[in-house]
């Protein structure tokens, strides 16, 4: 299933990149979101090129049918890829414990005074019969957590201007 999720931030797309681009932003984030169990795997900066990879505690509220193959809370493993030069990013989220592929394409604009991130998830259940249904209680959940995470991102930009 393909699943497009726009993110606007009141800045630059350099001021944006430039945040997504500090390993410190991204436990900042996470605490702000009130989130306590993650850790940092591995990031770098080479050249142009940030990679990070986050470990953290998801709890999930699966409906029906759906509840038998997700569970009440999983580890997920995200790993965020950004090409600061080309303002594109990948990241691949890897959720433990639950049978599903996601990944994505990222691409930063300007927007006037804005920058506007538009993200291509690939999304697919590797489950027969219910695998619609999961695809579509990730992606529903997935829209949810990325609003928080640019709720919780957007103050955080005052410290890269």
């Amino acid at each position: 299933m393909k699943h497009e999720m726009k993110a606007r931030y009141p800045a630059s797309s350099e001021v944006v990149l430039k945040m997504f681009s500090d390993p410190a932003f991204h436990t900042r984030k996470l605490e702000a979101m009130g989130l306590s169990k993650f850790t940092v795997l591995s990031q770098g900066l080479d050249g142009d090129e940030f990679h990070i990879r986050i470990e953290r505690r998801v709890p999930l509220d699966a409906p029906g049918v759906v509840k038998k193959v997700v569970p009440a809370e999983s580890s997920v493993v995200n790993e965020e890829r950004w090409n600061l030069k080309k303002k594109t990013g990948r990241v691949i989220a890897e959720p433990k414990g639950i049978p599903i592929d996601m990944s994505c394409t990222a691409s930063f604009k300007d927007d006037g005074k804005d920058c506007v991130i538009t993200y291509v998830w690939d999304v697919r259940a590797k489950v027969p019969l219910i695998g619609g249904a999961l695809e579509k209680f990730v992606c529903s959940d997935m829209e949810r957590r990325f609003a928080d995470e640019t709720r919780a991102a957007i103050p955080l930009l005052a410290g890269y201007r």
